[in-house]
């Protein structure tokens, strides 16, 4: 008697089962998996990531950042760069008072004082619905924002610093600073893409920027320094615009602060620190 391999049942047959019918010359038993070892985690694996940090400054960045510095100390030496350079300045400083302009209801237009040098800010009367809106858009944005704890509350002091600027003359005075403050932030910006080349399509923009942002500082910073030391070039500064004090620090000092010129040219000239320091610190806080 022969036993089928496969069901088990004796059979006298000697090359098939009787009762399955299988083959015993072609059976073969089914393969039975075996499990296989679960490889124990490398240390590697185990170690708890690295937390991410800010990206480097590259050395094109350093490079237009430094780079700049240099270039914009010779373009002050040369009245065509100056000249060039200089009317960038002008209108950035205008696109300041204008945004402000707008921003508390005044509709407002950056252009090139042709009457008496520089740039003007033909600005309009005062529309109370865009201030309205304003306000109303910053208080919508905080809301929507309410899940994102730092920006809702950024946005929040926005708002409650600008409800009494708004109701105030204060409002007026923000205008007259952000000319200058209008370079300052924009020096940032240009500073901030030539360290990192954020928002450059070509790599030609970095040095480009460099040169900007770093003019806007030297210039500021000389023309801060002459108002301090010459009282040729106060006297100058204070009778522009066809005299009577209309220049914004001359307004700053004597309508609003009640201070000497001095202290607010002062003030300006350590603010000027800023746009390479806050281009560095932007750059370190980033994350890509």
């Amino acid at each position: 008697m022969t036993e089928c391999p496969k069901c088990g049942f004796e059979t006298g047959f000697e090359s098939e089962c009787a009762r399955c019918g299988v083959v015993f010359s072609r059976w073969r038993a089914p393969a039975v998996a075996t499990p296989e070892a679960t490889p124990e985690p490398s240390l590697e694996a185990v170690a708890e990531p690295e937390p991410a940090r800010g990206p480097h400054v590259d050395s094109l960045g350093w490079a237009c950042f430094g780079g700049g510095l240099v270039a914009a100390f010779l373009a002050l030496q040369f009245w065509p760069t100056q000249a060039a350079l200089g009317a960038m300045t002008t209108l950035v400083h205008e696109m300041g008072h204008a945004a402000f302009g707008w921003l508390f209801g005044y509709p407002s237009i950056p252009a090139f004082d042709f009457s008496y040098g520089g740039g003007v800010t033909l600005q309009q009367d005062r529309i109370a619905l865009l201030g309205v809106g304003v306000a109303a858009a910053l208080a919508y944005a905080a809301y929507a924002m309410r899940e994102r704890a730092p920006l809702r509350n950024a946005l929040l002091a926005a708002l409650a610093l600008y409800v009494p600027l708004a109701l105030t003359r204060g409002h007026e005075a923000a205008i007259l600073a952000m000319g200058h403050g209008g370079e300052l932030c924009f020096a940032t910006l240009a500073l901030h893409r030539a360290l990192s080349g954020r928002g450059c399509k070509l790599e030609a923009e970095r040095p480009l920027y460099g040169l900007i942002g770093w003019f806007i500082v030297l210039s500021d910073v000389r023309f801060a320094w002459q108002l301090r030391t010459s009282a040729i070039h106060r006297e100058l500064y204070e009778e522009a615009k066809g005299g009577g004090h209309w220049m914004d620090f001359s307004r700053l000092a004597n309508e609003f602060f009640h201070v000497p010129l001095d202290t607010i040219v002062a003030v300006f000239l350590a603010l000027l620190v800023v746009p390479p320091l806050a281009a560095l610190a932007l750059q370190r806080l980033r994350r890509d």
